[in-house]
């Protein structure tokens, strides 16, 4: 199959049946020649040529198939000029297993060409089981070169080798061997044909399964499931209930604080939101969670189907923004240094991107070592604007609080410099959260206007 092109010779399942069977043969029926008295130097291993037959005639066989090559066309020769050893397999037909087939309610995937483009899709399959029939001849010079042969394909195809072909954009198996309804004839036959050369023959058998698909069923593979709630009551029976009193709330310095409508709120932090609702029977089991841009009614999903304890926490992820926060370098000495980091977020101004001593906010107290109650620590910010050029910030600009070995979550951080400014683009998103009913959607509630950065 070929993207915007079409053949004649496409999504024909015998064709690529044979053709994988001449793959196997062509690629696995060998054998070893010693040339002379050097068993090094004069060994081969020889690949058995087999071919296809394009006729019934075998003066035709005998005459077209005069040359082997790298898939190169017949080339006329003056002569006779056979090349030995060489197989030919010829279809004999084929058969529908009727013990071996199964149930049509089961999918089956496969690709399908659309506007150039190769897509995945599903729908039902009835898969029609097919015995295929060949009858397989071997042309060989001596008697020993046949044995060899003859060995190599009782090792090849007793009792089965397995292959595949694409049909119809989908992989199909392929079992050949020699069958089972034929016992006696299991051994290979020879015959001396007229100048010496001497022919095998034997039958190979082709299980595999013809796929079709129910058009009527048929879907793109990328469609799934997103949720499966249910009510515990009748829908007419009890409402779907109310959700309100929705809130979110971050840990800081230890502490489950709320921010304020418009508050902005770091990246890659844990966030708690809680709610309340309606217990009517206790019938909101589950809820989803979205976000979306405000004044927007594009959701974007956090969670689905929640057990509805009346809280979730959101680890709002660090790439959910582009704003490339600036690396926080402490300044240790011999009498302070860190020996636990605290989880210390910075945002700047928005608007001027100005860093202040309140654009700090300390979600961990972090330990660090110092012979003192009350100390402070320089620690210097280095910064990228948008070209990965870096900056820092100048010694002894910024300060960190410490107190009894931990850093003063109230007050984390002083700025002595006022003209320090983030170099790149502040990327912040300006969101509402909602908190809905799984089975319905349009019972929810909000939090409104939060800025993430």
């Amino acid at each position: 199959m070929a993207l915007f092109q079409r053949y004649n010779n496409e999504n024909v399942l015998t064709r690529a049946i044979i053709a994988g069977l001449l793959d196997v043969l062509n690629n696995h029926i060998k054998y070893n020649q010693i040339w002379g008295n050097d068993p090094i130097e004069e060994f081969e291993t020889i690949s058995v040529p087999w071919f296809y037959n394009q006729s019934g005639d075998e003066r035709f066989m005998q005459d077209f198939y005069t040359h082997y090559a790298e898939c190169l066309a017949p080339r006329p020769v003056d002569g006779n000029f056979d090349m030995i050893p060489r197989g030919i397999i010829t279809y004999t037909g084929s058969d529908i297993n009727a013990q071996r087939i199964t149930s049509r309610y089961v999918q089956g995937r496969y690709v399908k060409e659309v506007d150039g483009k190769l897509e995945g899709f599903v729908s039902y399959l009835y898969s029609i089981p097919l015995n295929i029939r060949f009858d397989c001849e071997l042309w060989a010079d001596t008697q020993l070169t046949a044995l060899k042969i003859e060995q190599e394909i009782r090792e090849v195809l007793y009792k089965t080798v397995t292959y595949y072909v694409y049909y119809k954009g989908m992989r199909v198996g392929c079992t050949a061997g020699f069958p089972e309804n034929i016992a006696l004839e299991k051994k290979i036959q020879y015959a001396f044909e007229s100048e010496n050369k001497i022919k095998l023959t034997f039958q190979i058998e082709v299980e595999s399964y013809q796929p079709v698909f129910d058009p009527t069923t048929e879907m793109h593979a990328g469609n799934n499931v997103k949720k499966f709630t249910y009510r515990l009551y009748g829908k007419d029976e009890k409402s779907d209930g109310d959700i309100h009193n929705v809130e979110a709330k971050q840990l800081i310095g230890g502490k489950a604080i709320s921010p304020t409508s418009g508050s902005t709120i770091p990246k890659g932090n844990p966030m708690w939101i809680e709610w309340s609702f309606t217990r009517e029977g206790g019938i909101m089991r589950n809820v989803d969670l979205y976000w979306l841009y405000t004044g927007s009614n594009e959701v974007h999903q956090i969670a689905m189907v929640e057990p509805n304890h009346e809280y979730f926490i959101w680890n709002i992820p660090s790439d959910f923004t582009a704003f490339k926060e600036p690396n926080i370098i402490w300044e240790e000495s011999s009498n302070l240094s860190v020996s636990r980091y605290p989880i210390l977020k910075i945002i700047p101004d928005l608007n001027t991107g100005q860093i202040t001593s309140s654009s700090f906010k300390a979600f961990s107290e972090g330990y660090f070592l110092t012979p003192y109650d009350d100390a402070s620590i320089s620690i210097i910010l280095e910064m990228k604007d948008d070209n990965g050029v870096v900056t820092y910030t100048p010694d002894g600009a910024i300060y960190a609080n410490i107190k009894y070995n931990k850093l003063d979550t109230a007050n984390p951080v002083t700025v002595v410099d006022p003209s320090i400014v983030f170099p790149g683009t502040i990327d912040h998103k300006n969101i509402d959260i909602h908190v809905a009913n799984s089975v319905n959607n349009n019972v929810f509630g909000i939090i409104a206007n939060l800025t993430i950065i």
